[in-house]
This record gives C-alpha cells, structure tokens and sequence, in this order.
C-alpha cells in the first residue's frame, strides 16, 4: 500500500509539474486511462506464478517483489511448512523464525527438492542400520573384549604362577629348615611339628645359659632356709600320684600393656584393698592343655609374680579351680644377689621330688632340680602356637614313670646341653 501511495503521488506532482511546463494535460478520465495502462504494464512484469516466486525464495534470496506477495508476519504455504519440518527431522540446524520464514543455506552438498532430501535420509538410514557394517562393528568389539579378558586372564594366571611359585619357594626353605633341624640332637627339646630355625636357635642358646648357670653359678641353700620355706600344698578330692607345677608368663599366658590389644583384662587386688589391672593374652591350647592334665596330675601354678597377680590370672584361667589346685609366688621362691627367682621344689613338704615335674620357659628357674624340669619355648602371641597340644604327649608318658627324674634325664638330655657347642 506504502508503495501504491508513492505511485500516486509521484503522478500527481507529474501532473502539476506538466500543468507548469505546459506540456500535454490528460483529462481526469484520461488519467484514469493511462493509470490503467501502466498498471497493466507493470502486471505484465511481475512473475507469472507463486511457484515461480518460492523456486528464487528458494535460492537464498528474496525481491522486494516477495516481500510485497509473502509478508514476514504471515505463514507460508503447505509446502514450505513441510520442507521446514522436513530439514529439523534430518537434524539441520533450525533458525529462528524457520515455521514463518523458510531459508536455505547456499550449500550444494545439501538436497535442494524433498525427494532428494528423502533419498538423502534413506541413505543415512541404510548406512546406519547396515545389518554387515554392524556385524563387522560387533565382531571387533567382542574381540577387543575377549583380547582385554585374556590380557587380564594372563595378568592373573601369571600373578597366581608368582604366588605359586612363592608359595613353592617358602614351602622348600622351610622343608630345609626342617630338613636341617630333624637331626639336629636337641631338636625334640621342641614339641610342635615345625619352628623356624632362628627360634629354634634362640630357645636353645636361652635354654643352655640357664643351665650353665644354675650348674655353675647357682649356690643351694642351707637346710635351715629351706625348711623356713617349707609349705604343705592343697590336695585335690581325688589324690594323684604325679604333680605338675606350671609356670605362668610366657608359658601360659603372656602380659602385655593395652595398645597390644589384649585378650584378657582382669583387676588385681593387693594385700592392702589396691587394684590393678592386668591385661594378658592366653596361650593356645591353654584350657584343653589343663583339662587333659587334670586327669593325671595334680596341677599348681608356680611362678616368681606376686600373689595378687598371680590369683587374678588363675581366677580367670580356672574361675571354679577344677584344674588348678594352689599358687605357689614369689615369696615361695629363692632371690639371688643377681635378682633371679629360683624355684626350689623341696620346700614342698607333702610331695617327692621323684613325682614332680615342673615346667617353665626358663631353665634356671628350676635349677635346683634339673632332672625335674622341662623347659617350653617362650609365647608371646603367636596363635598357630600347639607346644602344649604337643607337650601333653610327653606328659601322658611321663606320668607312668616310677621316676619322672630318670625319665627326664633320658629323654630330655639337658646335662648334655650344657656342654654343647651351640656354633
């Protein structure tokens, strides 16, 4: 419309301009007519179709002509709005105003009519969906899986062969070991089926130092101490012939501070109402070891603590006494000037000393009474531990001697050990 009033201004001061110049006036119908015929002029150049407008809209361009015939703010045919769904369904990029005013990147890879847009995806379709192509891709794939699982499995079978092999190698060293320390002469001083060759040697050395120095160093006492040390020990219900005293640290249990995460805390209650606890981890075989024993000795519990402390550890260790029939401590023992406790088994007044044996991870503890004693490898707190299961076979035979003091002196052979070379 802006444009028609334009035109009929521009005549207007047409028609002033010839009234001026005095060229040739046209009547108001002669004005009419001549307005008719440019009109028709101006029809006759237009184009002749609106097909023919959208295949130059088409082009990437517009004329002023399609502004005049396809306004922006109106809607475009069927057609259009086809194409313009068409182009979002195969993932062009949309621009804005795409439903209302159609527009095409100047792109001659792209399909410029809706059938080749149609065969354009087709063709995608088909080389998506290809049925072999995607075989071939799955068959690589699986055998990029089955090349990393027998990576890993030969990453495993080759970590289990190491492990194996270790496993091999720590199994033959021990046998070595063994190998080694199943002739040795003082091997059966250990009860348990295997140890390790630095403990073996440490008990040993251990074991023969107190010996030497209870042979050659550790004087008796006179008859008069001894007497004055005198004491008659509990008997049990059913009277046993044999007697077995048994040490407590380190051969029964082991006492140990709170960060060594104990197994056992119990409080101990001195002469004068003081307390104290106790904390102590429980050798294995500890309990059935006490229970077997129970059957062929009478057992107490000899050692060089305190009496407080030594009730609280049996009072847990055997809550009813079924087991442990007395506690002999440290005021039952003999002090050297070099602070040892000895262990002297004559101050027991009610027993033989041919019907006593006495146990205890140090050997001059019973160095008064050599032939009586049987020393057991220290504990700590290994678990796998079994020299009590193993000892009570020794014990079981020992108590059908006549003479535990012979039986000891043949089998144990301890006087020989003093004057053995340990290098």
């Amino acid at each position: 419309m802006d444009n028609i009033y334009k035109f009929k201004a521009s005549s207007s001061v047409g028609h002033l301009k010839s009234l001026n110049n005095d060229k040739q006036f046209y009547s108001e119908e002669e004005s009419s007519k001549k307005e008719e015929e440019e009109k028709q002029l101006k029809k006759q150049s237009k184009p002749p179709s609106k097909m023919s407008q959208f295949s130059k809209n088409a082009t990437g361009y517009q004329t002023d002509d399609s502004d005049k015939e396809t306004p922006k703010n109106n809607k475009v045919g069927p057609s259009s709005q086809k194409v313009s769904k068409f182009r979002n369904l195969v993932n062009a990029k949309k621009i804005e105003g795409d439903n209302d005013d159609p527009n095409f990147d100047d792109d001659d890879d792209k399909p410029t009519t809706i059938q080749q847009q149609i065969q354009h995806v087709q063709q995608q379709s088909e080389d998506q969906y290809d049925v072999e192509q995607q075989a071939s891709k799955m068959q690589q794939k699986y055998a990029k899986n089955e090349v990393g699982k027998s990576t890993k499995m030969k990453h495993s079978n080759t970590q289990q062969s190491v492990d194996a092999i270790s496993d091999v190698e720590q199994m033959k060293s021990k046998q070595h070991q063994e190998g080694k320390l199943k002739n040795h002469p003082f091997r059966h001083l250990i009860y348990g089926p295997s140890i390790g060759e630095n403990s073996f040697n440490k008990f040993l050395q251990l074991t023969q130092r107190g010996l030497v120095y209870a042979k050659k160093c550790l004087k008796g006492p006179s008859e008069k101490f001894i007497k004055s040390k005198m004491v008659q020990l509990q008997e049990c219900a059913i009277v046993k012939a044999k007697t077995l005293l048994l040490d407590l640290d380190e051969t029964l249990i082991h006492s140990c501070s709170l960060r060594e995460n104990p197994q056992v805390t119990v409080t101990a209650f001195g002469d004068y109402g003081e307390e104290a606890k106790i904390h102590f981890n429980i050798r294995p075989f500890c309990t059935w070891f006490l229970q077997q024993m129970n059957q062929l000795y009478t057992i107490y519990v000899y050692t060089a603590s305190s009496s407080a402390y030594a009730n609280a550890i049996v009072n847990y260790l055997d809550p009813k006494r079924q087991w442990i029939m007395g506690i002999l401590s440290r005021g039952n023992c003999m002090e050297t000037k070099n602070g040892f406790f000895i262990k002297d088994l004559r101050i027991i007044g009610n027993k033989q000393l041919k019907d006593m044996v006495i146990v205890d991870n140090l050997a001059h503890s019973f160095g008064f009474q050599i032939e009586n004693g049987i020393p057991i490898l220290e504990w700590h707190n290994d678990q796998n531990d079994q020299e009590l299961k193993y000892m009570a076979t020794y014990l079981m035979e020992a108590a059908e001697q006549e003479d535990i003091r012979q039986f000891n002196t043949q089998r144990l052979k301890l006087d020989q050990l003093i004057e053995y070379n340990l290098d």
